[in-house]
């Protein structure tokens, strides 16, 4: 949580730098803009809902000139990562390429702000490896020890998708400058404005069977029952999602092949955001009642990594509990009974209102 408000509070301190130096562009109207390659390390700050423990990696890049103030961006970020309460790890990096705006450079220090995408890799111990994409933004402080050495300072959030929350990654790094000072890009052309869309207009009637005098809720589907005011009727209705899922003997890995199950039982928590599971595993009767207990909890733990991670479900509504071999659903007598106790049992449900149809 320090690191949390450190870095909003680092990014607010950065932006407000960067404000403060845009009206002094009226005094100064040096920019250095060359091409340069640095590297430098990174400190990256996940979102709570992740379930990840921040930490420190490495960033390679470079930086080239588009016009006397854009530059363009390629940058590489790597980290490592312990999964909370788990002594699972997860590998995450970040290939980014985005554009920058340089204000003026004043006694040295030259600050930037800039917007790109970004390309996210998330692997680890137990988790399928994953790709995500990201919308990222950035501002940063460069300052010239030379003309052709620099240090940059960089703060930038990246939001991946797939309803992952955004993260805040913090750089330092050291640059070398090719070329003369003196040297400046030539300007692009102008481009044409784009034509503002027409705006689509409204119908006047939704044909509900009510006349637009008594309607009191407009534009309903024609399809779908209503009462006297034009309203459509809401119907009460208990929706629910199961997942199970079984594991290979000693084994706490999920296997892809159950990849399609787990996306349907995030997609049912995504879609009713404000439920809740419980994810319990289980084992067969081989090995101690200790070790099988253990073994219930890691196979719990691993598919509420894959929620979290790969698809992105607050780790506050997921909970992982270990039965061990305590809860048998088939004969441990038999290889098949045994198969089946080595799994794991998720539900939810939800009470919902649903649209009356005609």
């Amino acid at each position: 949580m320090a690191q949390r408000l450190l870095s909003h509070k680092i990014t607010a301190t950065a932006a407000a730098v960067c404000l403060l130096y845009f009206p002094a562009a009226g005094f100064s109207q040096e920019v250095d803009n060359r091409f340069n390659i640095n590297a430098g390390i990174v400190n990256y700050l996940f979102n709570s809902d992740k379930n990840q423990d921040d930490d420190i990696g490495y960033q390679l890049g470079f930086e080239f000139p588009l016009t006397e103030r854009f530059s363009g961006t390629i940058q590489h970020f790597e980290v490592e990562s312990d999964v909370l309460n788990s002594p699972l790890e997860t590998d995450v990096s970040l290939l980014h390429a985005g554009i920058n705006y340089n204000f003026d450079q004043i006694s040295g220090w030259q600050p930037y702000v800039g917007v790109g995408i970004g390309k996210h890799r998330f692997e680890g111990t137990g988790l399928a490896g994953f790709d995500r994409e990201s919308l990222d933004i950035n501002l940063g402080m460069k300052y010239f020890f030379t003309d052709n050495w620099m240090g940059k300072f960089e703060a930038m959030m990246v939001n991946p998708g797939g309803s992952l929350d955004e993260d805040f990654l913090l750089g330092a790094s050291i640059a070398y400058v090719f070329g003369s000072r003196n040297e400046r890009p030539a300007p692009a052309p102008a481009a044409r404005p784009t034509p503002a869309p027409q705006p689509v207009q409204p119908e006047d009637s939704d044909g509900d069977g009510v006349v637009d005098a008594n309607d009191r809720c407009p534009n309903t589907n024609r399809n779908l029952a209503v009462d006297a005011n034009g309203c459509v009727i809401l119907d009460d209705e208990q929706r629910n999602q199961t997942l199970e899922i079984n594991f290979d003997f000693d084994q706490a890995i999920v296997k892809d092949e159950y990849q399609d199950e787990i996306e349907e039982f995030a997609d049912f928590m995504h879609e009713y955001n404000n439920t809740r599971a419980t994810i319990e595993g289980h084992t067969d009767s081989v090995g101690t009642d200790e070790y099988n207990q253990a073994l219930s909890e890691r196979r719990a733990n691993a598919v509420r990594n894959e929620l979290i991670m790969r698809y992105g479900i607050a780790a506050s509504r997921l909970t992982a509990i270990g039965f061990g071999e305590s809860q048998p659903v088939a004969s441990n007598n038999t290889a098949a009974g045994r198969a089946q106790n080595r799994r794991i049992d998720a539900d939810v449900s939800v009470r919902v209102q649903i649209e009356r149809r005609r």
